[in-house]
């Protein structure tokens, strides 16, 4: 009940800001921002979730605490040479040299301008507004990623991206991680996209057992729990059960917070994507506690 007060008002405070903004935006020659837009974009029910990811200091230490931490336990995995964060990892690996695995989206590049702009247009995602977004390359690091990287590539570990974002898109990837400072080795494949061999498809078991064939995985970094284990697909409560399952936490794989989009979500619905928009809200409000 305070949620939804809090959303009157702010759908009504914009009203009043809209009507008397819009004598002044005439006189300036500007186009006025609809007043049906404005309302749609503050009942939109991505809003405070892009809004707290991209405005909100909680957010940001959250995340700098978060890798702050990685950092501390880095240093413990490299000595340890029984240290692994692959669980199929279990044997002929304490020789290997050592590699940490990486999300890129919400975990090393921030799109909450992308989630913004989306919001902004009242539209949803899809391929097409997506690789405009990327080929813009204007991306933003997440806060605390990049020195993480810089650290450990310096203690001689190996910083793998494996990412959901399409093998075509690869080489744009590799120009937005370059322009938020990332430097990728030139002797090895680092960048390993979805679909970049058959194998390689959304869940990413297979990519993470192609570099523990060579490297003693260190971390598991990721927003999503795709991230880090093939159960992500299943009811929310199953997907709690199956991630507490895992010791790893806070040691070997580091979660970042992401409420913006994500399989959390699609799990809210059972992963129907044909769904419209009402009906997607009906599954929704039916989770709630």
């Amino acid at each position: 009940m305070r949620q939804k007060f809090a959303l009157n008002n702010l759908i009504d405070g914009w009203l009043l800001i809209t009507l008397v903004a819009l004598p002044g935006c005439a006189t300036n020659g500007r186009t006025p921002t609809p007043l049906a837009d404005v309302v749609a974009s503050a009942r939109d029910d991505r809003l405070d979730a892009i809004l707290w990811q991209t405005t909100s200091a909680e957010y940001r230490v959250l995340v700098q605490s978060i890798y702050a931490t990685a950092k501390f336990h880095l240093d413990h995995a490299l000595i340890d040479r029984q240290w692994t964060a692959l669980p199929s990892q279990n044997e002929n690996f304490q020789n290997l040299p050592p590699a940490v695995i990486m999300d890129i989206d919400e975990t090393v590049i921030d799109t909450g301008k992308f989630q913004s702009l989306l919001v902004k247009n009242r539209a949803r995602f899809n391929s097409v507004r997506w690789r405009e977004w990327q080929r813009r390359n204007e991306p933003d690091a997440v806060p605390g990623a990049v020195e993480f990287i810089n650290y450990a590539q310096a203690r001689g570990v190996t910083v793998f991206f494996v990412t959901n974002r399409e093998h075509a898109t690869e080489p744009i990837t590799r120009v937005n991680l370059a322009t938020i400072g990332i430097k990728l080795p030139e002797n090895v494949d680092t960048v390993l996209s979805r679909n970049e061999r058959p194998d390689w498809t959304a869940d990413k078991t297979s990519r993470h057992g192609f570099i523990g064939q060579s490297y003693r995985v260190l971390m598991l970094i990721g927003d999503d729990l795709a991230d880090f284990m093939p159960e992500y697909r299943a009811a929310p409560q199953t997907r709690v059960d199956e991630a507490l399952k895992h010791e790893e936490w806070g040691r070997k794989w580091f979660m970042l917070p992401n409420p913006m989009y994500g399989s959390w979500e699609g799990a809210l619905y059972d992963f129907r994507p044909e769904l419209n928009s009402e009906a997607i809200t009906t599954r929704k409000l039916d989770q709630l506690r």
